[in-house]
């Protein structure tokens, strides 16, 4: 019984239709990746942007085959349960992911910082003239270690492992959601999906302050002890939301994508 509900078999033939089918589209997107992080790969806040926003738009169109009839019926008749494709997406859209992007910043931050200092040493016009808008630069993982020190990648990454996991967590946060959405959406799933987060966000919010507002009764923020109740209520609230959301929405996602198939 238990191998009709899930088998790693079935699951394995799941990853390599999707390689073979998506072979193409994979390779030109991790090589514009590359690209990218040849040009960004000292600046921390657009690499971690750039995964999370990239990871988001990646989660959001992997079920998007579902939402047209030709291509919906033929992924549906796939000899497969909805736990095993569901288990496939997740393990795609996190973990295959993330190690790719970290892969993709280490082969371009080390093509990067190489073509850089070939034509930081290049004479313009066989002179002494050089180009203005390239140094000479060490190769540094600033997004393995915030001091961005020179060394082994993977001796940064082993030694800086909370630091990655912190980021881990944060990109395990959004991704969910998209992955939910790219089910649930017809048509724009990553817009739709980032506008309902803010409306989520405002309300929620919104429920917080009222929240507050009657656990404090007369008391104002400003009023003695006020202060540290209010950010322990906040922060409560983020923390059972943080670490309950990612397996809710999974579970969310399980049951659309079964409903989908009805």
């Amino acid at each position: 019984m238990k191998t009709n509900i899930f088998n790693f078999g079935r699951m394995g033939l799941l990853f390599q239709r999707y390689f073979i089918e998506r072979f193409r589209s994979e390779a030109i997107y991790w090589g514009i990746m590359v690209l990218v992080f040849m040009f960004m790969r000292n600046n921390i806040p657009a690499m971690f942007g750039l995964i999370l926003v990239a990871g988001a738009f990646y989660a959001a169109r992997f079920f998007r085959e579902i939402h047209y009839p030709s291509n919906g019926v033929a992924y549906f008749m796939i000899p497969a349960t909805q736990l095993e494709k569901l288990t496939v997406a997740i393990i795609m859209t996190t973990l295959y992911y993330f190690v790719m992007m970290m892969f993709v910043y280490i082969l371009g931050n080390l093509l990067g910082t190489f073509l850089n200092n070939m034509l930081a040493g290049i004479d313009l016009l066989h002179n002494d003239l050089k180009p203005t808008f390239f140094h000479q630069s060490t190769l540094a993982w600033k997004l393995f270690e915030e001091t961005g020190e020179p060394g082994n990648p993977m001796k940064h990454f082993v030694k800086n492992m909370p630091y990655m996991v912190s980021i881990f967590r944060s990109f395990l946060f959004f991704q969910p959601l998209f992955l939910f959405g790219s089910i649930y959406f017809k048509k724009n799933q990553a817009f739709k999906t980032f506008a309902a987060i803010i409306l989520v966000f405002i309300v929620l919010s919104i429920l917080t302050g009222i929240e507050a507002k009657l656990i404090l009764g007369e008391t104002t923020i400003t009023s003695v002890g006020a202060p540290e109740l209010w950010q322990n209520l906040l922060g409560n609230t983020a923390k059972i939301i943080y670490y309950l959301l990612t397996p809710f929405f999974w579970v969310v996602s399980y049951f659309r994508l079964t409903e989908k198939q009805v």
